[in-house]
């Protein structure tokens, strides 16, 4: 059995047994590469949107004119 106080729950000094333990490790693993793989996603957005962003700036420069209709 492995007590809980290894790792942060609600149910401080109940008991688990060491299957359940490495589940829930296993799990916070999964999340976590989960969180990794959304931060790069989320990063390369960010850098697409400015490659977009200088790409509408430099067909404005490049036509005089807005790139986008209304602008």
């Amino acid at each position: 059995m492995v007590t809980s106080d290894m790792f942060d729950t609600h149910n401080h000094g109940d008991e688990i047994s060491a299957d359940t333990y490495a589940t829930v490790m296993r799990h916070q693993f999964n999340l976590e590469s989960l969180g990794d793989k959304l931060q790069k996603i989320e990063d390369a957005t960010t850098i697409m949107k400015e490659k977009w962003r200088r790409g509408d700036e430099a067909m404005r420069d490049f036509t005089g004119k807005s790139a986008v209709p209304g602008s």
